[in-house]
């Protein structure tokens, strides 16, 4: 391995150690098996521990632990609980031209503390979602985090309603006092209700447990990489520029909602992690409750 793709790799796990109990409130856990990809080599470091690292030549096409296979390129995944986590090393993403006004390193340091929360919440959420999954019929090939932007896109009076509740959470997170915040939450939530209330009823119900589920597991990584643009390490940027670098447009809405729910729980709702990683009903719609009454 490159030394700066190991360097950068050695840091980027360091920044999730710190994350786990300073932003998470978590104790430590063991790593998972990381899956470290650069031009030549799949890396296999059990708990993310180099020095019980494996390398193989992939010649183009990575085959991964579970015997998944993807090409070389770009990519960032956890595949669940007690799996592993696969992340291509700087390298890769510097030959395919990505680049980011925050620097490659650090945007990636964010992936990779994204996807590795979702390493923490797979065991809340996989028995909710599989059982919504099944009465809703969505086959393994069409599901994604993006399912209910999929399903409901296309309906622009639903794309309305979704971008005023969107919206209602970005203002309550930039509102200047926690009044303003906890009533345009408060507004949030209520607009909340009366979308899933309208459009998630009868056969579509199983709908509402498969958007409180991605907008709680989206949100919570996209608040780690904002915690992270907004730390030394990151950069030490400003809460408006590390929420546009968050962002990246606005295009996926369980990331960009999640992003907005979980930076005003996080504002209104001290010690919310507290609940959210041991009661698997703690999620999106129930945290939002929780913040506007406290």
């Amino acid at each position: 391995m490159a030394l700066g793709d190991r360097a950068w790799l050695e840091a980027a796990l360091n920044a999730w150690r710190k994350a786990e109990p300073e932003w998470l409130m978590l104790e430590s856990g063991p790593l998972p098996m990381v899956a470290a990809i650069d031009g030549q080599c799949l890396y296999l470091l059990p708990e993310g521990q180099f020095a019980r690292a494996n390398a193989a030549p992939h010649h183009g096409t990575i085959v991964l632990p579970d015997g998944a296979e993807v090409p070389l390129g770009p990519v960032s995944f956890a595949s669940g609980e007690g799996g592993y986590f696969v992340m291509s090393l700087p390298s890769v993403w510097q030959a395919a031209g990505v680049s980011s006004e925050f620097g490659l390193e650090r945007m990636m340091t964010g992936v990779l503390l994204h996807e590795m929360m979702h390493i923490r919440q797979t065991s809340l959420a996989a028995q909710t979602l599989a059982s919504a999954i099944a009465e809703v019929g969505i086959p393994d090939d069409e599901l994604t985090d993006d399912i209910v932007q999929d399903r409901f896109s296309d309906d622009a009076d639903y794309v309305a309603a979704y971008e005023a509740e969107r919206d209602a959470l970005f203002a309550a997170a930039a509102a200047m006092s926690h009044d303003e915040a906890r009533s345009l939450a408060s507004k949030a939530l209520e607009l909340m209700r009366a979308r899933r209330q309208r459009w998630f009823a009868d056969d579509k119900a199983p709908f509402i447990a498969i958007d409180d589920v991605f907008l709680t597991m989206e949100g919570m990584g996209q608040l780690l990489i904002y915690r992270y643009f907004r730390s030394s390490e990151g950069g030490n940027a400003d809460a408006a520029a590390a929420i546009e670098g968050v962002r990246r447009g606005g295009r996926w809405w369980s990331q960009d909602e999640g992003l907005a729910l979980m930076l005003v729980v996080d504002r209104l709702l001290p010690g919310w992690q507290e609940r959210a990683f041991r009661d698997p009903d703690w999620r999106a719609e129930q945290l939002l409750a929780a913040a506007v009454a406290n």
